[in-house]
């Protein structure tokens, strides 16, 4: 009786685990800026727009391709600075996070955001 009861629980771990898995892509950059600064100009804000608007598009890119896949995606964006130093982000994203064209734009808001907090730039999302 209790070997049977533990290959149940087992099975059902096993399928758990299975139906529950996580696709994982990773994302390299090269950038020129600092990740944090105390000195708040237009260079540094422009220069961290385009990059987070650039993880942006290739989020994008990588959800449209796994669209039909029930899986969440956990995107690991690794940008490194001219002066070697490494900023990894974990970015969890749920199967299908948009249906239509408005939610796709609070998606992405959000993400930009999300990435925009990492480096302290204060331009706001526009498309």
């Amino acid at each position: 009786m209790n070997q049977n009861l533990t290959f149940t629980l087992l099975i059902m771990l096993f399928a758990l685990n299975l139906f529950a898995q996580k696709e994982s892509v990773f994302l390299n950059y090269n950038s020129d800026i600092p990740f944090q600064t105390s000195s708040d100009n237009d260079y540094y804000h422009l220069e961290a727009t385009l990059m987070i608007r650039n993880i942006i598009k290739d989020i994008e890119e990588v959800l449209e391709k796994k669209q039909n896949i029930n899986k969440q995606v956990e995107f690991t964006v690794i940008i490194q600075n001219d002066k070697g130093a490494v900023l990894p982000i974990n970015y969890l994203v749920k199967a299908n996070p948009y249906d239509s064209k408005a939610t796709k734009e609070v998606f992405l808001r959000r993400s930009y955001n999300w990435f925009n907090r990492s480096f302290r730039s204060n331009i706001p999302y526009t498309n």
